[in-house]
């Protein structure tokens, strides 16, 4: 759309089962993330979109990443 900022979102319901909101909700207490960030960095992992993961989801992976590599020098 002409003039539409880049950064314009739009919102979205979805169903999901018990059992995927159960680990939803896990992982956003694990990583104080938002409901809406986890689901926009699956979303772009799953499109193979990158570039479009929120920062702190990569900020994330990354300390997991590298905790994952400190437990192995050990």
């Amino acid at each position: 759309m002409k003039g539409s900022s880049p950064k314009r979102k739009a919102q979205i319901a979805v169903r999901v089962p018990l059992f995927i909101l159960r680990k939803l909700n896990i992982h956003i207490q694990k990583t104080g993330m938002s409901q809406t960030d986890v689901v926009v960095s699956a979303l772009a992992k799953y499109l193979d979109s990158t570039s479009d993961i929120p920062l702190i989801q990569r900020i994330v992976a990354l300390e997991e990443r590298v905790a994952a590599l400190e437990a192995k020098e050990r």
